[in-house]
């Protein structure tokens, strides 16, 4: 009977974990959609600032109620290795990421920045000493050969968001070559965040709510400070009531779904492994990638969804050397 409740706890975690990724490849799309209507900076400061206000609701009671294992500890030396992480993940990486996905398809940009555990691997092995494995150093070279065919394959694209009324001066909608070139500096960010995390939670010797709450908040701060100097224009044109209640629901949506990613990778972690939950989450492409077609109208064809294929088989082959290690 204990085996059995075991099995039904796995297989209902292991679907939380399929959920999880279902949702960042949904924010792909979504963040792919509000682009249209709000600039990249723009869009960035806003999902933050709804992610912060909704951690805030969750994370708080989760941590004062004691269910997690969560706990509202910091150090001096952890919360200046969070905020150098902060500016990595939110500054650089996700404003990369946002150009990114201005300059080029969804279906493209989320396989080619899902190649992350390749660089946290790399960071890894530079700023903690961790070993490259034969089967992380192979699933490099495997996954840079699918990012190349992309880079040779790629098209401007035709749909509907490379044709945008009036876009902002100097607009990227239709660059494939700018959108690999980001997409790779953004997974090479995304890598190097939770490497600079794992060091912050060595020194306390393990994760803590406040590193979350704290991220976000000086990304938010971050950002924001940048869109108040810089003078960045919040949206790409002028925009009908419609619109601006569509671009306002995207942003929510995107804040919404990014902040449940963001919950449920801890809580995941925590019944089912990080190992586990790593390779569930590089699954999350291919619902880009599906979301991109059905709803973005994006245009997928064989030699495309083969560069994927590729570069998700690296990232797979470096996921497996964490399990038989």
């Amino acid at each position: 009977m204990r085996s059995e409740s075991i099995s039904v706890t796995l297989i209902i975690w292991v679907a939380v974990a399929f959920f999880e990724a279902a949702c960042w490849g949904l924010v792909v799309v979504v963040d792919k959609r509000v682009l249209d209507f709000v600039t990249p900076l723009a869009v960035n400061l806003g999902v933050r600032a709804v992610s912060l206000v909704l951690m805030l609701v969750v994370v708080l009671p989760l941590t004062l109620l004691h269910l997690w294992s969560l706990t509202f500890a910091m150090t001096w030396d952890a919360a200046g290795v969070i905020a150098i992480s902060a500016f990595v993940t939110w500054m650089l990486a996700f404003n990369c990421y946002y150009f990114a996905l201005r300059a080029g398809r969804a279906s493209v940009v989320a396989p080619i920045t899902s190649t992350d555990p390749l660089f946290a691997a790399l960071f890894s092995a530079i700023l903690i000493g961790s070993a490259l494995g034969g089967l992380t150093i192979a699933g490099l070279a495997v996954a840079t050969a699918g990012v190349v065919l992309f880079a040779r394959w790629l098209e401007p694209a035709s749909e509907a968001h490379a044709e945008i009324a009036a876009p902002l001066p100097g607009a990227d909608y239709n660059d494939p070559v700018r959108a690999v070139v980001l997409s790779m500096l953004t997974a090479a960010g995304w890598g190097m965040g939770p490497v600079l995390i794992e060091v912050a939670e060595r020194g306390m010797g393990g994760p803590s709510a406040t590193m979350m709450l704290e991220s976000q908040f000086l990304g938010m701060l971050m950002l924001a400070v940048v869109v108040k100097l810089r003078r960045v224009p919040l949206l790409t044109r002028k925009l009908s009531p419609p619109e601006l209640r569509l671009a306002l629901l995207l942003l929510l949506t995107a804040g919404a779904l990014e902040t449940v990613f963001s919950i449920l990778y801890y809580l995941v972690i925590d019944h089912i492994g990080a190992v586990l939950v790593v390779l569930i989450v590089g699954t999350s492409p291919i619902f880009s990638i599906v979301g991109g077609i059905m709803l973005l109208k994006e245009k997928f064809g064989a030699k495309l969804a083969l560069a994927a294929s590729i570069t998700l088989g690296g990232v797979f082959l470096a996921t497996l050397q964490r399990v038989l290690t």
